[in-house]
């Protein structure tokens, strides 16, 4: 199994102790609704969905959601809060470069996608140019021509560069219990990789008649992880058929331009071009637009 489709697996009951959606979704709800409705989509596909959040919103908001994700523990999470919240949003498993492969049934409704979204920070997981290019190409093939592409991953040019280790723990509860997650990395320079660790601290288990237990328990799950640059994501886009390129600093609003030496994130935006690869609609329509601002939080 791919070590990151395993990784998710063993995370998929921490993931949403994890993450906070009701400010995630407060933060990056009005940026994804502003862009999806500047480019009139109704079809959607959350690729990479994770544990569905976002899929879940968007099905709140009215978009029709198709999400897929490589790891089934996350699609089977997701499918459960479906049912608990009564929403009728479309899940499966698939792997990004794959998605070909699902029924048409599954694909807006047989026609194509308006937009396919590919959010929290999944695109690192593709470990080599060649896998980045068929997941790009494999997106862009589910998307009609003039159709709205949206990744977010981390600010790899920056995190590149400073190469933080230790990130903020986080606490919560799991089946009752409480829990502690704590992110930590490390980095491979020469292999162009990076090691990325969670560590999950669980209260021990008391002796029969000793009283309540004092000591905790860790497990620790890795994945390998390829650091994303803005330029060769841009390369990437654009081999795979995309136009009209924008990079952005955070997933927000108002929208703020990447600032490759401040930016928390990298979250991308193109249009699927209405030519094959390689041609040109009009002259120009390969450029790429990019701005750069002044620093912006970190």
């Amino acid at each position: 199994m791919d070590p990151a489709t395993t990784f998710y697996d063993a995370l998929a009951p921490l993931f949403d102790v994890m993450t906070d959606w009701d400010a995630r979704l407060a933060a990056e709800g009005p940026f994804l609704r502003q862009l999806l409705d500047e480019a009139g989509a109704r079809q959607v596909l959350d690729a990479a969905c994770g544990s569905g959040g976002h899929a879940l919103a968007l099905t709140r908001w009215g978009y029709a959601v198709t999400a897929i994700d490589a790891s089934p523990a996350m699609i089977a999470l997701a499918k459960q809060k479906a049912e608990v919240q009564r929403l009728a949003t479309t899940f499966a498993v698939a792997d990004l470069a794959d998605l070909a492969a699902l029924p048409p049934s599954l694909l807006a409704r047989e026609e194509e996608f308006d937009a396919v979204l590919c959010l929290g920070n999944s695109l690192p997981h593709l470990l080599s140019h060649a896998e980045l290019a068929a997941a790009l190409q494999s997106m862009a093939a589910a998307l009609r021509p003039g159709g709205l592409f949206i990744t977010q991953n981390l600010n790899y040019d920056l995190r590149w560069k400073k190469q933080p280790r230790f990130f903020a723990a986080q606490g919560g509860e799991l089946a009752g219990q409480p829990v502690l997650v704590w992110r930590f990395a490390d980095y491979q320079v020469d292999a162009e990789r990076i090691a990325f660790h969670i560590a999950l601290f669980r209260p021990g288990r008391a002796e029969p008649g000793a009283g309540p237990a004092h000591d905790w328990n860790v497990e620790v799950h890795t994945t390998p992880q390829r650091p994303l640059f803005l330029a060769d994501l841009t390369a990437a886009l654009t081999a795979a058929g995309f136009a009209q390129i924008q990079a952005y600093g955070r997933m927000a609003l108002p929208r703020e331009p990447f600032d490759p030496e401040a930016a928390p994130d990298l979250v991308v935006t193109a249009r699927l071009s209405c030519q094959a690869p390689g041609t040109s609609e009009v002259p120009g329509a390969w450029q790429v637009s990019m701005t750069f601002s002044s620093p912006v939080r970190l």
